[in-house]
């Protein structure tokens, strides 16, 4: 016996297609270490983001000079103020938890009026020392490098000669060859003053006592110039 359906006129019907069978998805395998890696490094990025913004946006109260101070002041409790300067800006000021033992000590070199305070800027003795002098030199552009002076940079002073005042054996005129290696004298920058109208500029040094009145003389005749030396 067949078992073909047929329509009403007789004709055979097509069997009835069958879906194929749908395979089920298995479930995914969840893996524990890999989950709580990823909690750790969530959790590492946060507190590193958190302690880079905690420590990007931190004040900390320091030292700094209230008005400008010259090289030798001794420094008094009116000379200084307070100021917030942000941790991470690389600085390193005097904390104004140290303001007592800051009075009393002796500027170095030249404070200009907010100047923050380092411990290099400051001694306990005085300026100048036993033995040493503070002078000030004017002096032109030529005698000067092209690079500004900056207060405690030792420098060398070299006392120039004219070659036009300096006559050989047999009455020749002498040439910047033939004149001696200049005598020097090894000084501190102390400080530097604004520029004249003239452009000259005076320069305090501290020299050795012995040295001071002849690099005075030498200096008003144009006979003196400042070279820098390595630290």
């Amino acid at each position: 016996m067949s078992l073909t359906d047929t329509s009403r006129n007789g004709a055979a019907l097509p069997a009835p297609s069958i879906a194929p069978a749908v395979k089920a998805a298995l479930p995914r395998r969840r893996r524990p270490g890999l989950i709580a890696a990823g909690v750790v490094i969530l959790v590492l990025g946060c507190l590193g983001a958190y302690a880079f913004a905690r420590a990007a946006g931190t004040n900390e109260p320091m030292l700094a000079v209230t008005t400008t101070i010259t090289a030798g002041h001794q420094i008094t409790d009116a000379d200084l103020k307070v100021v917030q300067v942000n941790a991470a800006s690389g600085l390193t000021p005097i904390p104004s938890t140290q303001r007592n033992t800051v009075v009393g000590k002796y500027a170095k070199v030249e404070l200009v009026a907010g100047t923050l305070l380092t411990n290099e800027q400051l001694t306990t003795t005085a300026v100048p020392a036993a033995g040493q002098q503070l002078i000030g030199l004017e002096l032109k552009p030529a005698q000067l490098p092209s690079r500004p002076l900056r207060p405690g940079e030792p420098v060398l002073l070299v006392i120039t000669s004219d070659p036009r005042n300096v006559t050989l054996d047999g009455g020749k005129k002498a040439t910047s060859a033939d004149l001696p290696s200049p005598p020097t004298v090894a000084a501190t920058v102390a400080g530097v003053g604004a520029k004249a109208t003239d452009d000259t500029v005076v320069v305090d040094v501290v020299v050795p006592e012995a040295n001071g009145p002849g690099l005075l003389e030498r200096a008003s005749q144009g006979r003196v110039a400042v070279a820098l030396v390595a630290r």
